[in-house]
């Protein structure tokens, strides 16, 4: 699986991910989904808020995907995120589609907010749209 945009632009450079999720199942196959996608590197991956600071602060990810309810997750994280990496994109993947959760992760600096729905194609339009901004 891959997306049109990622994939049809060959001058493009690789962009990097990092993956932070608490769900070990839920990374692999995020892992495998953006295995083919020829323009994106996952570069990290955490399960909780502290690795997911210290993973951006050492290896300056150009999109990080971020869970809000992984342990020490949340608008902390993100905002502490943009912080370290103020270029970063961060499009948050989430269980929870409450409307003040949304608006609080992107009032702290996600860019993108994608309900987990068991599909990952609106992930990937997510991350299209990410890599087109931060191109821009």
């Amino acid at each position: 699986m891959t997306t049109g945009s990622l994939c049809g632009q060959p001058d493009a450079d690789l962009r990097t991910v990092l993956v932070c999720d608490d769900r070990q199942d839920l990374r692999d196959v995020i892992r495998l989904v953006l295995a083919g996608v020829p323009l994106i590197h996952i570069v990290g991956e955490a399960f909780d808020g502290a690795g997911c600071l210290e993973q951006v602060r050492d290896l300056l990810p150009d999109v990080m995907i971020l869970d809000v309810s992984m342990p020490g997750g949340g608008p902390e994280v993100a905002r502490s995120a943009k912080e370290i990496h103020p270029e970063m994109q961060i499009v948050v993947f989430s269980g929870r589609q409450d409307a003040r959760t949304k608006n609080a992760m992107m009032s702290a600096g996600a860019n993108e907010y994608v309900v987990k729905t068991g599909r990952l194609r609106p992930l990937l339009d997510a991350l299209d749209r990410s890599f087109a901004s931060s191109r821009s």
